[in-house]
């Protein structure tokens, strides 16, 4: 455990798990061809695809941050028509549960509207998919807010002052990392993932020895966690494009806080994986990381999904994980073709490949946690599903629980099917608006149901509620327009009577699309507000930005106006930091989507 302070703005209740070790660039990738070279032969003898499509990428250019227009929402009903690609109703809600927090001093049922106390601007800069951070990074007592806005890092206060402005020269895809990366340091460290780059700074801004370091564009995944026992954090990125050598290829990198490199990483191509020729290696495109301990030895495993039907599961010495010996074609987890049907995985190809469903990897955002109580950590992972062939690629998403060998716990033999498509498998060429991010949430949202509940956004319009048991709960039709996306929910008490809330932002290509949404746990929607110009692309965060006890929820836009409005923070009146289950992008500042 680290030191008690600083802390979290959003408590002291989660410090120690989740900022602590707890137990506009021209050279973006295009979505064609970037992970095709995932090796011949994918699925064994019969040469079964499994292969890459490509990554999400989007589109080079502006950052579409046109000045003019305020645009900036104030709060208002919620009411549930909102704008043109809004809510249609949300079919699909049910009772709300009892509470599965202990509720604070003040609960309600009525869950406030939010409503806007500031707006964070600097210059033009738009946002890809970097979730905000709040945190106390020096101590004193004043949250300081950590936006990543393309090549820049930026720490406000919520007056708007800028605590510090780092440049990177490249954008930063994924959300920055708050840890306690130096213990010897006073103050909280931030890292940030930018093109082929690790950067690391201190509460200050200043950059931390060793950093920052170079690897492999485009390094789109970054997460800290002690993988080596040594009570230390590390941090671990995922790149699109892999290394090739010894007959090997690696996407998974690790380096120690002061910049060396992780005894066994790469773990492919040093050999320390153990990996023969059936490891099926490719990129992975968006947030395609989770660190979490799946074998029980104290130390966090590296899980990474990735640009075909397979993914990567290491162990923090470079050791890839073994399959389970039913596989008959895969010694290696990284071998394991994830077909539908678990014969025929367990075949490594498919008899039919035209009929027959698998996984696909390309932006799952994957998660950790013990969904049965067994005090084993499985794999939640959330997939888009094609044809085995490559045919047919619109078959919607697949939600997974596996086990570290690739065996499926009961009931998840078969994975949860959510088979509708609307939109999320493409960027939008031309736009800098990208495909929507397969990413996972885990919280416990209805204590009449055993284990934790996944709450999932589709690629049907739909944000998905399905619990431990594979049970269907909800399902919420945020819009029916093929142009508005969501990259994903959070989740966190807003009115202190112990029952969670989702809340969620959507995108566009079009402007006047986007909106914030808060929705109760029963899928009902209770506020939709309106947000500017092409609306928001990150996942939101629910922290305490202010000290004063009570949450806001901060939105990085995708636009940033010009020195008028990149980042809106809405505050809950009457909420407080009683329930902070998945706050913010990838559930914790570790950014790892582990679930201890």
């Amino acid at each position: 455990m680290r030191r008690p302070a600083p802390v979290l703005a959003w408590g002291t209740l989660l410090t120690t798990c989740w900022v602590a070790a707890c137990s506009s660039s021209p050279q973006d990738l295009s979505k064609t061809g970037q992970g095709a070279g995932a090796t011949a032969g994918f699925g064994g003898a019969t040469g079964g695809s499994g292969g890459a499509t490509g990554g999400s990428g989007g589109a080079t250019g502006g950052s579409g941050g046109a000045t003019g227009g305020s645009g900036g929402a104030t709060g208002g009903s919620g009411g549930a028509t909102g704008g043109s690609g809004g809510a249609t109703g949300g079919a699909g809600g049910i009772a709300l549960p009892a509470p599965s927090c202990t509720p604070g001093t003040n609960g309600s049922a009525t869950v406030a509207t939010p409503t806007l106390v500031a707006t964070l601007f600097d210059r033009w800069q738009e946002a890809w998919l970097g979730s905000p951070a709040v945190a106390d990074l020096d101590g004193d007592g004043v949250p300081e807010i950590i936006v990543a806005r393309d090549d820049l890092l930026i720490a406000w206060h919520l007056d708007n002052s800028t605590v510090f402005k780092n440049q990177t020269g490249g954008r930063i895809w994924s959300s920055p990392v708050v840890a306690d990366l130096v213990p010897s340091v006073p103050g909280l460290e931030v890292a940030a993932a930018s093109r082929d780059k690790i950067y690391a700074w201190d509460a200050h801004g200043a950059s931390l020895p060793g950093f920052p370091v170079t690897w492999r564009d485009e390094l789109r995944s970054l997460a800290a966690g002690d993988i080596d026992g040594d009570g230390q954090l590390e941090l671990v990125a995922v790149t699109t494009s892999p290394l090739e050598a010894n007959g090997q290829r690696d996407i998974v990198f690790a380096v120690h806080a002061d910049g060396s490199t992780v005894a066994g990483f790469p773990p492919n191509t040093t050999g320390a994986a153990g990996c023969d020729s059936a490891c099926y290696v490719t990129g992975g495109y968006d947030q395609n990381l989770a660190l979490g301990d799946v074998d029980g030895d104290g130390k966090l495993d590296i899980l990474a999904p990735q640009d075909n039907a397979y993914m990567s599961l290491h162990a923090g010495t470079g050791r890839a994980f073994d399959a389970n010996a039913i596989f008959k074609t895969a010694t290696k987890f990284s071998g394991i073709r994830f077909l539908h049907d678990y014969a025929l995985a367990q075949q490594g190809w498919a008899d039919d490949e035209q009929t027959a469903n698998q996984a696909h990897f390309t932006n799952s955002a994957p998660a950790i946690a013990d969904f049965n109580g067994d005090g084993t950590y499985e794999l939640i992972v959330l997939a888009s599903v094609q044809n085995a062939a490559q045919t047919d690629r619109y078959r919607g998403v697949a939600l997974w629980v596996l086990n570290n060998d690739g065996t499926r716990p009961d009931p998840w033999v078969d994975p949860f099917h959510a088979p509708d498509y609307l939109a999320g498998l493409w960027d939008y060429e031309g736009t800098n608006v990208v495909a929507a991010t397969n990413q996972v949430t885990v919280a416990d949202i209805d204590p009449s149901r055993p284990g934790p509940e996944f709450i999932f956004a589709g690629f049907d319009g739909r944000i998905h509620a399905v619990d431990a048991q594979k049970n269907a709960m909800w399902a919420y039709t945020y819009t029916t327009d093929p142009d508005v996306l969501t990259g994903g929910v959070v989740v966190a008490d807003l009115s202190q009577d112990g029952v969670p809330e989702i809340v969620f932002n959507s995108y566009s290509i079009d402007e006047g699309k986007g909106n914030l949404f808060v929705l109760d746990a029963g899928g009902n929607e209770l506020h939709e507000i309106p947000l500017p110009k092409r609306g928001a692309m990150p996942v939101p965060t629910i922290a305490d930005a202010d000290g004063d006890g009570t949450l806001e929820i901060i939105v990085s836009l995708k636009d940033g106006e010009d020195k008028q409005r990149q980042v809106l923070v809405y505050h809950v009146d009457g909420s407080a930091t009683n329930c902070m289950l998945w706050p913010t992008g990838r559930g914790n500042l570790l950014r790892n989507g582990f679930v201890p």
